[in-house]
């Protein structure tokens, strides 16, 4: 699971997108306006308050699962805080050679 030390406006609209919700709805569950939720994506980098930062650390416990792959997703690799599962990897590097071999045998004078 992804942690978040300090919350920014990045994170809570990523956190937003990622649970599907609209800028009314997400607001509504935060007990905040909806402008509030348009400053932090016009200013992604401020900082919510710490209340508000405990909220979205809930928001974030509480998601189902496919919500933190999104929230991930929409934070991108730069985040630094998606841990790699050695197990995922170990079985991308497998279909990465199978596929490897299958172009090879494809390519014009391949291995039959």
């Amino acid at each position: 699971m992804t942690i978040i030390d300090e919350w920014t406006g990045r994170h809570a609209h990523a956190l937003r997108t990622a649970l599907r919700l609209t800028n009314e709805a997400f607001a509504e569950r935060l007990g905040i306006s909806p402008r509030t939720l348009t400053k932090w994506r016009e200013r992604p980098e401020s900082v919510p308050s710490p209340l508000l930062q405990e909220a979205l650390d809930t928001y974030l416990k509480q998601a189902p699962p496919d919500a933190h792959i999104r929230f991930a997703a929409n934070l991108g690799p730069d985040n630094g805080q998606v841990p790699i599962d050695s197990a995922v990897l170990t079985q991308l590097n497998t279909a990465l050679g199978d596929l490897t071999r299958a172009l090879a045998r494809l390519q014009p004078g391949g291995p039959e």
